[in-house]
């Protein structure tokens, strides 16, 4: 107070650092972006070593793929995300937060100097030419506007899933797929290459390698990979000679993975029996899938099942072997078969059958990927196609349709009986994916949604709030950060960034008695010989200083802060008074 040689010592009572979130918001154009290097990837997957994709490696040139980023979100963020939740990064709430992977990935990366400790949640933005984004606060990204209540949004009445998100690593669809490109000096078809199919397994190329899978069928299975469906049951399926490709579904850059199932070599995929997908007579269920039913089954009479709980029981004899038997139960909550060109909806109390049918294949054999839904709503049985209602009908069981047979895919069951001769079940010939069974029923706005987002959901890829990442991975939608952040494909991207800011704060106190005078020049008696006599005036009982500068200053006398007041504070000799000096850093 006064003059800066005027001293008092704080104690630790007299001081405070509190830290604090502060949210700076930030706005950036796709030149901007690029400049304040927000970088951009687009990355997909292989089974190839992740060795030979090194950035040095110029015989596979380099990593133009960024497989190697693929593999490092696979495996921070996604991969087996709800069974090895402390080892992921983020936090995970898995009722909420839905991470889907397929077979590409596209990335946004925003520096750490940005987002600071994270991304604030509900604040990400990002506009292109054709969509708008934004961040549900809850680790998802969706469409700006879209109404995720008007989609299946809880993953506890989804009692099976199958897309398979999986399925792609069964095989490498990258290489297994084929394309129509030149070959100088290959074979022709119609003008069309051939194109010798690659598999890998574990990163190693085999031509000889079956195109079909099947689940290694060892016991004890504890002991062996088990194959799981994509639910948050974890449900341990076993597929039969099944092949894993691209479907159809969107143009040829928004493709799914789908399941090719082939009679020729009996495919089918089976689930043991659960009660959780075992539905009463009238208690509401739906199941979803999208098919493409291969030509020879359309004109075909016999019943080709494609969805069916009702034919084989796995019974386990008393030396614990574990028996797939043909039962065919006289009740069964659901079968679903194609016949000729329709397809029909059936489910049996044991006394009575209900069933429903509609075509959805043409006269001439056309065949392409439809989405089916048929469900049970208020005692009313549906079939939908394409999100249209095409069959409806009462249902008028009265007993349980409940039974122990297995859920087949594909199949009714094995095509053996107890005494192990052939029976006349017929397989499903044709590609099926994105297979649902939910707990309850939907309306018309529900099952168009379902229909048109291919995977039953509203998200089109993940925000990591902590990590400042950014992906795409719904296949539909990768046109969005197809180019660079500078390329012109962003038009604007919004984001706050979450800053930790440290408030210090220290309380000058001082006391009724303390510096009640001045040392200040104006205040000296200039006629006086000793430099140091203060004037008369200052000894008044009226006399009191001001207060205009507080500074602090460390133990070697050192200014570190100054304070600046407003105005002049007359210093009170009758109560303490206290200065609080207050800055961030």
């Amino acid at each position: 107070m006064g003059l800066s040689y005027t001293y008092k010592k704080f104690s630790a009572q007299d001081f405070a650092i509190v830290p604090f979130n502060a949210h700076k918001h930030y706005i950036f154009t796709s030149a901007s972006a690029a400049s304040n290097q927000l970088a951009h990837y687009n990355t997909s997957y292989t089974s190839e070593s992740i060795s030979l994709y090194s950035s040095a490696s110029s015989a596979y040139g380099g990593d133009s793929k960024n497989i190697i980023k693929y593999n490092q979100a696979d495996h921070l963020f996604y991969r087996n995300y709800t069974q090895q939740i402390g080892t992921k990064k983020d936090l995970i709430d898995f009722l909420d937060n839905r991470r889907d992977l397929y077979e590409k990935n596209n990335i946004l990366s925003i520096p750490s100097g940005l987002y600071g400790y994270q991304i604030k949640k509900s604040s990400f933005y990002l506009s292109s030419s054709a969509y708008q984004l934004v961040d549900d606060s809850k680790g998802n990204l969706i469409i700006e506007n879209t109404d995720v209540t008007t989609y299946p949004n809880d993953v506890q009445e989804n009692v099976f899933r199958l897309d398979p998100i999986q399925g792609f690593k069964k095989y490498d669809l990258t290489v297994h797929d084929t394309d129509y490109v030149e070959v100088i000096g290959g074979d022709y078809i119609d003008g069309h290459p051939i194109i010798t199919k690659k598999f890998y397994r574990r990163g190693l190329s085999n031509t000889d390698a079956s195109s079909s899978y099947t689940t290694t069928n060892k016991f004890p299975r504890e002991y062996y990979p088990q194959d799981i469906d994509d639910s948050y049951f974890l449900n341990e399926i076993y597929y039969n000679n099944v092949t894993f490709k691209k479907s159809e579904l969107g143009s040829t850059e928004h493709k799914f993975p789908a399941i090719n199932l082939n009679s020729a070599i009996n495919s089918f995929i089976k689930v043991p029996h659960q009660e959780k997908f075992n539905f009463n007579t009238n208690q509401d269920f739906s199941i979803s899938f999208y098919i493409k039913p291969s030509p020879p089954n359309a004109s075909s009479t016999e019943k080709r099942y494609i969805i069916a709980k009702s034919g084989t029981e796995t019974i386990v004899s008393s030396g614990s072997t574990s028996v797939d038997i043909e039962t065919p139960s006289p009740q069964f909550p659901y079968e679903i078969y194609m016949q000729s060109q329709s397809l029909y909806f059936s489910r049996s109390d044991g006394n009575q059958t209900d069933t429903i049918s509609g075509i959805i294949t043409s006269s001439d054999n056309h065949m392409r990927t439809s989405h089916i839904e048929c469900q049970l709503s208020s005692s009313v049985m549906e079939l939908w196609f394409d999100g249209t209602k095409i069959a409806s009908s009462t249902s008028n069981l009265k007993s349980s349709t409940r039974n122990k047979a297995n859920l087949y895919i594909g199949s009714k069951g094995i095509p053996t009986t107890i005494d192990g001769t052939s029976n006349t079940i017929k397989y499903f010939n044709g590609d099926i994916s994105n297979i649902n069974i939910w707990t309850r029923s939907w309306n018309e706005t529900q099952i168009a949604n379902i229909s048109e987002s291919v995977n039953a959901s509203p998200y089109i890829g993940n925000i990591f709030y902590e990590s400042g990442l950014v992906t795409i991975t719904h296949p539909k939608y990768h046109s969005i950060l197809s180019g660079s952040a500078g390329g012109g494909i962003i038009n604007d991207i919004q984001f706050q960034g979450t800053h930790l800011i440290y408030e210090n704060e220290f309380q000058c106190t001082v006391q009724e008695h303390e510096f009640n005078t001045s040392t200040n020049s104006t205040a000296l008696d200039q006629t006086d010989s000793n430099p140091y006599k203060i004037s008369p005036f200052t000894t008044s009982s009226h006399f009191q200083p001001y207060v205009t500068t507080i500074g602090l200053y460390n133990e070697d006398n050192e200014l570190l802060v100054v304070g600046k007041l407003g105005q002049p504070i007359r210093k009170s000799d009758k109560t303490d008074m206290t200065f609080i000096v207050r800055w961030d850093t």
